[in-house]
């Protein structure tokens, strides 16, 4: 029979998908230039209407009650929406203030890019009246540091420059001459300096503290760093929404010269750079991942089809039918979510499938003398009902997700059940017209290899050993399922070695700063210290804080003592009058006699501070033979700080009685609603980055007050309703394949038969995370539903060649069809492995680890399963 004589006379006897191939094979320029028509028309459409948010707070329906107890609360305390925090440490406690204040001042003047910027612990408030925070043991402590140095400060307000420091060096050297003063008084502050200066003469910088010269002693970790909180506006039409913001921060640090050459460091971390950094991590390695994935899936279809042509055909296919499923899903709904986009990899590895079995199929079909159009046609009648009958169960399942909570999944189950209806059309079109014009030779004298005829006559020969180890594997991994656990905390799906998360994990490790807190609203604040008090009585408690927390305690005696401190410090801090910049000759005048001074308060004496004023003595005269540049570096080095310093000596002894009326605004409206609710929050006890901890805490205030919101809760019931949304889509997808299998198959045993093996796989599957230590998270959750569509099509096309009389199934060019599309996918998709992105890293470990046992459970477990064809095998 020629070409062009397709046996299309008998078309009413053929199925309704033989009948549609039949017709696509004779009409191939036709099937062939509408697909592609529409395959760019589609891509048309994608291209210029492509929409995604990157906001994640649009995945998860807001009908929840956590949720609209989350913006309840939001209403009455504003956050504040997505922020950036800017953390900045400095070497020094002066370095660190006065970088943080320059980058505020300058990040303010960027209304364009940034809705908010606010330096929280720069209020006045605070610089006024923060000793009153320390134990009145401390605040002694600080007071009498200020005064036993105020000859020291006072010589340093009248002259801030390297002249007065060397005038203040001579005038407790003089001291120690007089017999007034030691050496061991200055001894920290001479040996500080020397360090400096000789580090300046090597070419180094050190940063040089006058607050740690004047209390002698490490600055407290908090003092070196300072937090800026910034609102940036936000574009979600990008992939990175927040990445203009974060650039001009980084450009704005850079221009200031905040760096660590100059002694600083200035990080980003919050919501937004987290969020940002996360897809620039799934971009990472997003190349090679690319390369790798497409040369596998190249390599299984050569394996799979020996044929560039059918590859090509499949691959064409493959990819109409994705632009047209991406149109699809933007005319439903406009943009695609974080979620949903994931139907791209389900659509590919699916659409792959059903390209894959139609060719093996056509391959087999054309044996020697056999047509093209032959082949083609059989193939249609052979393969037409299996691909639909698993393309609807495959699509229905998906569908069953649309009902979720899950917004994300809901939107992804859609999209993909519609598209999976699209690519069973274009397999049984546009697939079998490409391949009648490419002409591709059929599979001439392939045999199964002799390992596999006797796993094939194993299999039929120990059917019930086969299905008792099987049933005993399902049973065994039915009993690690409650060992198996999610990781709710998305922290564990980002990469440590990226900035934003480092950087929040540092931040954590300071109470003050841990985002991990849970907040409750009171009616006012006598109910909130009501409420603190019982809270603070159970041991998953660490801290609680109302407004009244913001209240010192011991008042009177601390005010008292900075009264006294003050009076006796303020012309020392507040000189009537401040000399002028020195000139140069001035400063070396000072230098060389400083240096003669020391010499002659250190004298010969082997003391410590005795060797430290010579080396220092050294230091000033080789200084003063220097050069004046020399001398203007020592003096950019050792002065700057001194004037912040003398700043906050001056502030610190300003305190006034705080109370509720005297708070600052900003604060009082964190934590005090106008219409008087008063807010109470709670810090863990324990390591706050601690799944266990974090559920313990949470579980513990639940208990006295179920309408509590905070981070930690709100993860977990994020887990809940992903882990619960599959759970329900899963049993919904369950009951409407059954029933459509019920529909189709009209037999409870075969309706089982197919079932019983995607139980198998996936008790297997999910009984291998637990062994493995591999928790189900947000990221490789979504891997699911492609293994369960894979899974179902697999067993879908056994039964029905079961059932139309085959018999040594792993013989047939089926097995050989299924275990490459198998491969290709695994191969394909398991390349995600090597993401930096941990999340997708975790993705590909299970759908590696599923795919393997979808191949057991479809190749050995249900040949055993089936048996020989049914009596009445062919009829149906």
């Amino acid at each position: 029979m020629s070409d062009r004589q397709s046996p299309v006379g008998a078309q009413a006897k053929r199925p309704l998908a033989g009948r549609v191939v039949a017709e696509s094979v004779e009409r191939p320029w036709l099937v062939a230039a509408c697909g592609l028509i529409l395959g760019a028309a589609a891509l048309f459409f994608a291209v210029t209407q492509f929409a995604m948010t990157t906001n994640t707070d649009d995945i998860l329906s807001t009908r929840l009650p956590w949720r609209q107890r989350e913006a309840a609360y939001a209403k009455v305390f504003p956050q504040g929406g997505a922020q950036t925090v800017v953390v900045v440490d400095g070497a020094t406690p002066e370095l660190a203030d006065e970088a943080a204040t320059a980058l505020t001042a300058a990040l303010k003047a960027r209304p364009d890019t940034f809705s908010s910027v606010s330096q929280p612990d720069a209020d006045p408030f605070w610089r006024k009246n923060g000793l009153l925070y320390l134990p009145a043991a401390d605040v002694a402590k600080t007071l009498k540091t200020l005064t036993d140095a105020q000859p020291f400060l006072g010589q340093l307000a009248q002259d801030p420059s390297l002249r007065g420091l060397m005038g203040a060096l001579s005038t407790v050297a003089g001291g120690v001459g007089g017999g007034y003063a030691t050496l061991d008084q200055i001894h920290k502050p001479v040996a500080r300096i020397a360090g400096s200066l000789e580090a300046l003469k090597a070419g180094k910088t050190e940063p040089f503290s006058w607050q740690t010269v004047i209390s002698g002693k490490a600055p407290d970790p908090r003092q070196l760093r300072h937090v800026i909180l910034i609102g940036p506006k936000m574009d979600f039409a990008k992939l990175k929404p927040g990445a203009g913001a974060s650039q001009v921060i980084r450009d704005t640090a850079k221009g200031l010269g905040l760096d660590p050459a100059h002694g600083v460091r200035v990080r980003l971390t919050g919501p937004v750079p987290l969020e940002d950094e996360e897809f620039g991590t799934l971009a990472d390695r997003a190349g090679l991942i690319g390369a790798i994935a497409l040369t596998a899936i190249l390599v299984m279809l050569w394996f799979a089809v020996r044929s560039a042509k059918v590859i090509f055909a499949i691959l064409a296919t493959t990819l109409v039918g994705l632009v047209c499923a991406m149109a699809w899903g933007l005319l439903l709904f406009h943009r695609f979510n974080v979620i949903s986009v994931a139907f791209i990899p389900l659509f590919v590895g699916l659409g792959i499938d059903f390209g894959i079995q139609f060719s093996v199929r056509y391959r087999s079909e054309q044996q020697g003398e056999v047509s093209v159009v032959d082949a083609l046609v059989a193939s249609g009648n052979g393969m037409g009902r299996s691909l639909t009958l698993a393309a609807a169960a495959i699509a229905s399942g998906f569908l069953a997700f649309g009902p979720t909570n899950y917004a994300g999944l809901s939107q992804l189950g859609v999209v993909a059940g519609f598209g999976l209806i699209i690519a069973l059309i274009l397999n049984l079109t546009l697939l079998p017209a490409l391949l009648r014009l490419l002409r591709p030779h059929g599979a001439q004298g392939e045999t199964s290899p002799p390992l596999i005829e006797k796993l094939d006559a194993f299999m039929l020969g120990h059917r019930r050993l086969v299905v008792g180890v099987g049933v005993g594997a399902a049973l065994a991994s039915a009993a690690t399922l409650p060992f198996l656990h999610f990781d709710f905390n998305p922290l564990h799906l980002r990469s440590t070695k990226v900035e934003s998360v480092s950087t929040l994990l540092d931040l954590t490790k300071d109470p003050e700063q841990s985002v991990n807190t849970l907040d409750l609203i009171t009616p006012n604040l006598p109910a909130a210290q009501a409420m603190a008090a019982r809270l603070a009585r159970i041991p998953e408690v660490s801290e609680v804080k109302t407004l009244q927390s913001f209240i010192p305690a011991d008042q009177p005696e601390k005010l008292a003592a900075i009264a006294d401190a003050s009076m006796l410090l303020d012309l020392t801090l507040n000189p009537i009058s401040v000399q002028p910049p020195p000139s140069d000759a001035q400063v070396v005048t000072a230098l060389n006699t400083t240096s003669a001074d020391l010499l002659k308060a250190a004298g010969g004496g082997g003391a410590p501070a005795a060797v430290d004023a010579r080396r220092l003595a050294a230091d000033l005269a080789a200084l003063a033979q220097g050069s004046p540049a020399n001398r203007a570096k020592a003096a950019q080095t050792l002065m700057p700080g001194l004037v912040t310093v003398l700043d906050q000596a001056r502030n610190s002894l300003q305190a006034g009685p705080v109370t509720l009326d005297t708070l600052p605004p900003s604060l009082v409206s964190q934590w005090l609603a106008a219409d008087g609710r008063a807010r109470v929050s709670m810090l863990p006890t324990g390591d706050p980055n601690s799944n266990a901890v974090l559920r313990k805490f949470t579980r513990a205030v639940l208990k006295i007050d179920p309408d509590v919101v905070g981070a930690p809760l709100g993860i977990q019931r994020s887990g809940e309703v992903v882990v619960g949304a599959f759970v329900e889509a899963g049993i919904l997808s369950f009951i409407a394949i059954t029933i459509l299998l019920f529909i189709v198959l009209r037999r409870v045993r075969d309706v089982a038969i197919t079932m019983a093996p995607i139980v198998l796989t996936g008790l297997l599957t999910l009984g291998s995370c637990v062994v493995l230590g591999l928790p189900l998270n947000f990221a490789n959750i979504i891997a699911l539903p492609l293994l369960f569509g894979i899974g179902v099509a697999f067993h879908i096309y056994f039964v029905m060649a079961w059932r139309a009389g085959g018999s040594h199934l792993l013989q047939s060019s089926l097995t050989r069809a299924i275990f490459f599309s198998a491969l290709t996918t695994a191969t394909g998709f398991g390349s995600l492995w090597a993401s930096s992105h941990p999340g997708t890293a975790s993705m590909g470990k299970l759908l590696m680890i599923s795919l393997v046992w979808t191949l057991v459970s479809a190749l050995l477990f249900q040949p055993a399963l089936m048996g020989p064809p049914p009596k009445d095998a062919g009829g149906h």
